[in-house]
Protein backbone atom coordinates (compact mmCIF):
# COMPACT_ATOMS: atom_id res chain seq x y z
CA UNK A 1 0.00 0.00 0.00
CA UNK A 2 1.61 3.22 -1.15
CA UNK A 3 0.60 6.81 -0.56
CA UNK A 4 -1.85 6.81 -3.48
CA UNK A 5 -4.02 4.36 -1.50
CA UNK A 6 -6.53 6.66 0.20
CA UNK A 7 -9.90 6.51 1.89
CA UNK A 8 -11.60 6.36 -1.51
CA UNK A 9 -9.65 3.19 -2.27
CA UNK A 10 -10.89 1.65 1.00
CA UNK A 11 -14.48 2.58 0.17
CA UNK A 12 -14.10 1.03 -3.30
CA UNK A 13 -12.81 -2.25 -1.87
CA UNK A 14 -15.57 -2.36 0.74
CA UNK A 15 -18.19 -1.73 -1.94
CA UNK A 16 -16.78 -4.57 -4.00
CA UNK A 17 -16.84 -6.98 -1.06
CA UNK A 18 -20.35 -5.84 -0.12
CA UNK A 19 -21.49 -6.61 -3.64
CA UNK A 20 -20.10 -10.09 -3.25
CA UNK A 21 -21.65 -10.33 0.20
CA UNK A 22 -25.13 -9.40 -1.05
CA UNK A 23 -25.09 -11.72 -4.03
CA UNK A 24 -23.52 -14.90 -2.69
CA UNK A 25 -24.40 -18.10 -0.92
CA UNK A 26 -22.09 -20.68 0.60
CA UNK A 27 -22.29 -24.31 -0.50
CA UNK A 28 -19.63 -26.20 1.42
CA UNK A 29 -16.87 -23.64 1.08
CA UNK A 30 -17.80 -22.39 -2.38
CA UNK A 31 -19.42 -19.01 -3.05
CA UNK A 32 -22.50 -19.29 -5.28
CA UNK A 33 -24.43 -16.32 -6.74
CA UNK A 34 -27.95 -15.29 -5.79
CA UNK A 35 -28.10 -16.06 -2.07
CA UNK A 36 -27.68 -14.41 1.32
CA UNK A 37 -25.01 -16.47 3.04
CA UNK A 38 -21.35 -16.30 2.14
CA UNK A 39 -18.22 -18.31 2.81
CA UNK A 40 -15.99 -17.84 5.82
CA UNK A 41 -13.25 -16.71 3.47
CA UNK A 42 -15.42 -13.92 2.06
CA UNK A 43 -16.34 -12.77 5.57
CA UNK A 44 -12.67 -12.75 6.55
CA UNK A 45 -11.79 -10.75 3.46
CA UNK A 46 -14.29 -8.07 4.33
CA UNK A 47 -13.17 -8.03 7.97
CA UNK A 48 -9.56 -7.56 6.93
CA UNK A 49 -10.47 -4.46 4.94
CA UNK A 50 -12.19 -3.00 8.00
CA UNK A 51 -9.22 -3.94 10.19
CA UNK A 52 -6.75 -2.33 7.80
CA UNK A 53 -8.68 0.90 8.23
CA UNK A 54 -8.89 0.51 12.01
CA UNK A 55 -12.65 -0.19 12.06
CA UNK A 56 -12.35 -3.03 14.56
CA UNK A 57 -15.92 -2.93 15.85
CA UNK A 58 -17.22 -3.38 12.31
CA UNK A 59 -14.77 -6.21 11.71
CA UNK A 60 -15.71 -8.13 14.87
CA UNK A 61 -19.09 -9.60 13.81
CA UNK A 62 -17.58 -10.62 10.49
CA UNK A 63 -14.60 -12.53 11.90
CA UNK A 64 -16.77 -14.15 14.57
CA UNK A 65 -19.37 -15.17 11.98
CA UNK A 66 -16.59 -16.54 9.79
CA UNK A 67 -15.22 -18.60 12.69
CA UNK A 68 -18.67 -19.94 13.58
CA UNK A 69 -19.31 -20.85 9.96
CA UNK A 70 -15.90 -22.54 9.67
CA UNK A 71 -16.62 -24.67 12.72
CA UNK A 72 -20.08 -25.71 11.55
CA UNK A 73 -19.45 -26.44 7.89
CA UNK A 74 -17.35 -29.08 6.21
CA UNK A 75 -14.43 -26.91 5.11
CA UNK A 76 -10.67 -27.57 5.06
CA UNK A 77 -8.86 -27.29 8.39
CA UNK A 78 -6.60 -24.67 6.88
CA UNK A 79 -9.54 -22.27 6.53
CA UNK A 80 -10.50 -22.91 10.15
CA UNK A 81 -6.91 -22.13 11.17
CA UNK A 82 -7.05 -18.84 9.26
CA UNK A 83 -10.36 -17.93 10.92
CA UNK A 84 -8.82 -18.55 14.35
CA UNK A 85 -5.73 -16.49 13.51
CA UNK A 86 -7.73 -13.59 12.05
CA UNK A 87 -9.91 -13.56 15.16
CA UNK A 88 -6.78 -13.49 17.31
CA UNK A 89 -5.46 -10.49 15.35
CA UNK A 90 -8.71 -8.61 15.85
CA UNK A 91 -8.93 -9.38 19.57
CA UNK A 92 -5.36 -8.19 20.02
CA UNK A 93 -6.26 -4.88 18.37
CA UNK A 94 -9.21 -4.62 20.76
CA UNK A 95 -6.96 -5.40 23.74
CA UNK A 96 -8.82 -8.65 24.44
CA UNK A 97 -5.52 -10.34 25.05
CA UNK A 98 -6.61 -13.50 26.88
CA UNK A 99 -9.04 -14.37 24.10
CA UNK A 100 -6.48 -13.40 21.46
CA UNK A 101 -3.89 -15.72 23.02
CA UNK A 102 -6.33 -18.64 23.09
CA UNK A 103 -7.40 -18.17 19.47
CA UNK A 104 -3.84 -17.74 18.22
CA UNK A 105 -2.55 -20.82 20.02
CA UNK A 106 -5.41 -22.91 18.60
CA UNK A 107 -4.79 -21.57 15.09
CA UNK A 108 -1.05 -22.21 15.37
CA UNK A 109 -1.57 -25.78 16.60
CA UNK A 110 -3.87 -26.56 13.69
CA UNK A 111 -1.58 -24.82 11.22
CA UNK A 112 1.44 -26.82 12.39
CA UNK A 113 -0.47 -30.07 11.88
CA UNK A 114 -1.26 -29.12 8.29
CA UNK A 115 2.11 -27.61 7.38
CA UNK A 116 5.64 -28.38 8.43
CA UNK A 117 6.59 -26.58 11.66
CA UNK A 118 9.21 -24.59 9.78
CA UNK A 119 6.83 -23.24 7.16
CA UNK A 120 6.89 -19.43 6.65
CA UNK A 121 3.16 -19.25 7.40
CA UNK A 122 3.76 -20.66 10.87
CA UNK A 123 6.45 -18.03 11.37
CA UNK A 124 3.87 -15.33 10.66
CA UNK A 125 1.52 -16.85 13.25
CA UNK A 126 4.34 -17.12 15.78
CA UNK A 127 4.91 -13.37 15.27
CA UNK A 128 1.29 -12.67 16.13
CA UNK A 129 1.50 -14.85 19.24
CA UNK A 130 4.71 -13.14 20.31
CA UNK A 131 3.09 -9.73 20.01
CA UNK A 132 0.16 -10.92 22.16
CA UNK A 133 2.58 -12.18 24.81
CA UNK A 134 4.43 -8.86 24.66
CA UNK A 135 1.24 -6.90 25.28
CA UNK A 136 0.54 -9.14 28.27
CA UNK A 137 4.07 -8.44 29.57
CA UNK A 138 4.93 -12.13 29.20
CA UNK A 139 8.34 -11.14 27.94
CA UNK A 140 10.09 -14.51 28.21
CA UNK A 141 7.38 -16.23 26.14
CA UNK A 142 7.33 -13.33 23.70
CA UNK A 143 11.05 -13.52 23.06
CA UNK A 144 11.11 -17.31 22.82
CA UNK A 145 8.30 -17.42 20.27
CA UNK A 146 9.75 -14.54 18.26
CA UNK A 147 13.14 -16.26 18.09
CA UNK A 148 11.43 -19.36 16.67
CA UNK A 149 9.75 -17.25 14.00
CA UNK A 150 13.02 -15.50 13.13
CA UNK A 151 14.89 -18.82 12.87
CA UNK A 152 12.26 -20.15 10.44
CA UNK A 153 12.38 -17.05 8.23
CA UNK A 154 16.18 -16.97 8.16
CA UNK A 155 16.12 -20.36 6.48
CA UNK A 156 14.25 -18.74 3.57
CA UNK A 157 15.59 -15.17 3.49
CA UNK A 158 18.73 -13.13 4.11
CA UNK A 159 18.87 -10.52 6.89
CA UNK A 160 18.35 -7.63 4.45
CA UNK A 161 15.33 -9.11 2.68
CA UNK A 162 12.10 -7.13 2.86
CA UNK A 163 10.37 -10.22 4.29
CA UNK A 164 12.44 -9.87 7.47
CA UNK A 165 11.27 -6.32 8.24
CA UNK A 166 8.18 -7.30 10.24
CA UNK A 167 10.22 -9.61 12.45
CA UNK A 168 12.83 -6.95 13.06
CA UNK A 169 10.08 -4.48 14.01
CA UNK A 170 8.73 -6.94 16.56
CA UNK A 171 12.23 -7.45 17.92
CA UNK A 172 12.71 -3.70 18.26
CA UNK A 173 9.38 -3.32 20.07
CA UNK A 174 10.29 -6.09 22.48
CA UNK A 175 13.64 -4.43 23.20
CA UNK A 176 11.82 -1.17 23.99
CA UNK A 177 9.53 -2.94 26.47
CA UNK A 178 12.62 -4.46 28.07
CA UNK A 179 14.17 -1.00 28.38
CA UNK A 180 16.99 -1.84 25.95
CA UNK A 181 16.54 1.41 24.05
CA UNK A 182 19.95 1.67 22.36
CA UNK A 183 19.59 -1.80 20.86
CA UNK A 184 16.07 -0.96 19.73
CA UNK A 185 17.33 2.23 18.08
CA UNK A 186 19.88 0.23 16.10
CA UNK A 187 17.16 -2.16 14.91
CA UNK A 188 14.86 0.66 13.83
CA UNK A 189 17.65 2.33 11.86
CA UNK A 190 18.27 -0.90 9.98
CA UNK A 191 14.52 -1.35 9.40
CA UNK A 192 14.18 2.13 7.93
CA UNK A 193 17.16 1.55 5.64
CA UNK A 194 15.60 -1.69 4.37
CA UNK A 195 12.22 -0.01 3.77
CA UNK A 196 13.87 2.86 1.87
CA UNK A 197 15.80 0.35 -0.23
CA UNK A 198 12.75 -1.62 -1.37
CA UNK A 199 9.73 0.68 -1.10
CA UNK A 200 10.45 4.20 0.23
CA UNK A 201 6.85 5.38 -0.30
CA UNK A 202 5.20 2.37 1.32
CA UNK A 203 2.63 3.31 3.97
CA UNK A 204 4.22 0.75 6.32
CA UNK A 205 6.96 3.35 6.72
CA UNK A 206 4.60 5.65 8.67
CA UNK A 207 4.33 3.19 11.56
CA UNK A 208 8.10 2.71 11.62
CA UNK A 209 8.70 6.46 11.70
CA UNK A 210 6.15 6.78 14.52
CA UNK A 211 7.86 4.03 16.54
CA UNK A 212 11.26 5.63 16.00
CA UNK A 213 9.96 9.05 17.04
CA UNK A 214 8.51 7.61 20.25
CA UNK A 215 11.79 5.83 20.97
CA UNK A 216 13.78 9.04 20.52
CA UNK A 217 11.31 10.89 22.74
CA UNK A 218 11.75 8.26 25.45
CA UNK A 219 15.46 9.06 25.35
CA UNK A 220 14.88 12.81 25.43
CA UNK A 221 16.08 13.23 21.84
CA UNK A 222 13.21 15.44 20.74
CA UNK A 223 15.18 17.08 17.90
CA UNK A 224 15.61 13.64 16.32
CA UNK A 225 12.00 12.70 17.05
CA UNK A 226 10.37 15.79 15.52
CA UNK A 227 11.03 15.28 11.78
CA UNK A 228 10.08 11.61 12.07
CA UNK A 229 6.74 12.19 13.77
CA UNK A 230 5.95 15.06 11.39
CA UNK A 231 6.49 12.77 8.42
CA UNK A 232 4.50 9.94 10.02
CA UNK A 233 1.56 12.24 10.76
CA UNK A 234 1.59 13.61 7.23
CA UNK A 235 1.54 10.12 5.71
CA UNK A 236 -1.29 8.95 7.98
CA UNK A 237 -3.41 12.03 7.39
CA UNK A 238 -3.18 11.51 3.62
CA UNK A 239 -4.52 7.98 4.00
CA UNK A 240 -6.97 8.24 6.90
CA UNK A 241 -7.90 11.92 6.99
CA UNK A 242 -7.29 14.29 9.89
CA UNK A 243 -9.77 12.87 12.41
CA UNK A 244 -9.20 9.11 12.32
CA UNK A 245 -8.51 7.29 15.59
CA UNK A 246 -5.34 5.71 14.18
CA UNK A 247 -3.76 9.17 14.40
CA UNK A 248 -4.16 9.43 18.19
CA UNK A 249 -0.84 7.83 19.17
CA UNK A 250 1.11 9.97 16.70
CA UNK A 251 -0.62 13.14 17.94
CA UNK A 252 0.43 12.38 21.51
CA UNK A 253 4.01 11.85 20.39
CA UNK A 254 3.88 15.19 18.60
CA UNK A 255 2.46 16.78 21.78
CA UNK A 256 5.34 15.31 23.78
CA UNK A 257 7.88 16.72 21.33
CA UNK A 258 6.34 20.18 21.51
CA UNK A 259 6.40 20.07 25.31
CA UNK A 260 10.08 19.11 25.32
CA UNK A 261 10.71 22.14 23.11
CA UNK A 262 8.88 24.37 25.61
CA UNK A 263 5.94 24.99 23.27
CA UNK A 264 3.27 24.28 25.87
CA UNK A 265 0.36 25.90 24.02
CA UNK A 266 1.18 23.97 20.84
CA UNK A 267 1.53 20.78 22.87
CA UNK A 268 -1.92 21.35 24.36
CA UNK A 269 -3.39 21.83 20.87
CA UNK A 270 -2.20 18.38 19.83
CA UNK A 271 -3.44 16.88 23.12
CA UNK A 272 -6.90 18.38 22.61
CA UNK A 273 -7.01 17.11 19.05
CA UNK A 274 -6.03 13.58 20.16
CA UNK A 275 -8.61 13.57 22.97
CA UNK A 276 -11.37 14.78 20.65
CA UNK A 277 -10.64 11.99 18.18
CA UNK A 278 -10.53 9.37 20.97
CA UNK A 279 -13.89 10.54 22.32
CA UNK A 280 -15.48 10.26 18.88
CA UNK A 281 -14.47 6.61 18.76
CA UNK A 282 -16.81 5.92 21.72
CA UNK A 283 -14.31 3.26 22.82
CA UNK A 284 -14.13 3.55 26.63
CA UNK A 285 -10.72 1.86 26.86
CA UNK A 286 -9.26 4.15 24.22
CA UNK A 287 -10.77 7.24 25.88
CA UNK A 288 -9.40 6.35 29.34
CA UNK A 289 -5.96 5.53 27.94
CA UNK A 290 -5.92 8.82 26.03
CA UNK A 291 -6.89 10.81 29.12
CA UNK A 292 -4.09 9.15 31.09
CA UNK A 293 -1.60 9.87 28.32
CA UNK A 294 -2.70 13.50 28.25
CA UNK A 295 -2.07 13.81 32.01
CA UNK A 296 1.43 12.38 31.66
CA UNK A 297 2.32 14.95 29.02
CA UNK A 298 0.63 17.92 30.71
CA UNK A 299 2.23 17.35 34.08
CA UNK A 300 5.66 16.84 32.59
CA UNK A 301 6.00 13.25 33.66
CA UNK A 302 9.04 12.04 31.73
CA UNK A 303 8.17 9.47 29.10
CA UNK A 304 11.39 7.67 29.99
CA UNK A 305 9.88 6.78 33.38
CA UNK A 306 7.60 4.31 31.64
CA UNK A 307 10.47 2.56 29.90
CA UNK A 308 12.47 2.41 33.14
CA UNK A 309 9.47 1.00 35.03
CA UNK A 310 8.97 -1.68 32.40
CA UNK A 311 12.65 -2.60 32.54
CA UNK A 312 12.52 -2.87 36.35
CA UNK A 313 9.41 -5.05 36.19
Amino acid sequence: MVMKSTTSCTVWVLSLVLLLLNNSIVVGNEVKPGGKQVSSKTLRTMARVYMAYGEYEKAQPLVEQALTLARKTNIPDYELAMCLIDTACLYKKQNKLTSAEKMCEQGLELQQKLLCKNHPYTAYTLRILSSIYREQNKLYQARSVLEKATTIMRSYHTEDDYAMVSLEIDTAKLLVVQGRLKEAESHYSHILATINKYSPDHFYKASILEDMAELYLQQGKYTEAEPLIDQALSMKEKVYGSEHHLLVAALFIKAGVEREKGNYAESENFIQRALAIAEKSENITKIVESQQHAKEIRFGKAVTDKAVAKAVN
